[in-house]
């Protein structure tokens, strides 16, 4: 039997958090929150997967059907892709951090365009 007061002492949470929205394809679909944010990119989105198909189940679980954004709170209205271990280690040294995970089949861009971001986000940033 594993000794899970010695996994918790090894488990070491990432000290950055930022607030996530996820939108399936349908745009009437989405999962919301707070999530950590892992050493990398890959092991993030490892945690977004788990968060995913624990919501939705496995098969709307396919990474590849989504694309990972940020939003620029200087241009508050974009979003803008997380391509790259890069642009991910830049998004965790801002202040506040608003992650937005869409379907592939969504097309825009700007969170005005789409409702449920837009609420989501007037709702908490500040």
């Amino acid at each position: 039997m594993p000794d899970f007061k010695k996994i918790m002492q090894n488990f070491e949470p990432s000290d950055i958090i930022a607030n996530f929205f996820v939108l399936f394809k349908d745009e009437d679909v989405s999962i919301d929150g707070w999530i950590s944010l892992e050493e990398t990119l890959p092991k993030f989105i490892s945690l977004l997967q788990g968060e995913i198909e624990y919501c939705w189940g496995a098969k709307y679980a396919n990474m590849e059907d989504y694309l990972i954004f940020y939003i620029d709170l200087e241009e508050k209205n974009n979003l803008k892709e997380i391509r790259n271990e890069v642009i991910y280690q830049k998004v965790k040294s801002f202040e506040e951090i608003f992650i937005v995970i869409l379907h592939k089949d969504i097309k825009y861009r700007i969170i005005e365009n789409l409702p449920l971001v837009f609420e989501w986000f007037m709702e908490y940033s500040h």
